[in-house]
């Protein structure tokens, strides 16, 4: 599954801090990854250790991890997609 980058220039990636890396078993500290791919590791560890976690959680707790681009502003705004025929449609014709 090809994961976006919330159209930003350089994808948002993540590191483990080194003094968490006790937590996450199997992520190496200190390595920038891609923050969409880290948090599927961190999810999926968290589904095999049966942890309860919500959706409206942050995956990548800030306190653990360092970020990195991509939290700015889009390059470009994201407008919606339209068919030529939905313009037809709101005209009433």
């Amino acid at each position: 599954m090809r994961r976006q980058s919330g159209g930003h220039d350089r994808p948002r990636e993540a590191r483990l801090l080194r003094g968490a890396s006790h937590l996450y078993p199997g992520v190496t500290a200190d390595i920038w990854i891609q923050a969409a791919s880290m948090a599927d590791v961190v999810w999926a560890q968290r589904l095999q250790r049966g942890e309860h976690a919500s959706l409206r959680d942050r995956v990548l707790n800030p306190e653990h991890f360092e970020f990195r681009h991509g939290g700015g502003t889009p390059a470009e705004p994201t407008l919606p997609r339209r068919r030529a025929t939905d313009r037809l449609r709101l005209q009433g014709d």
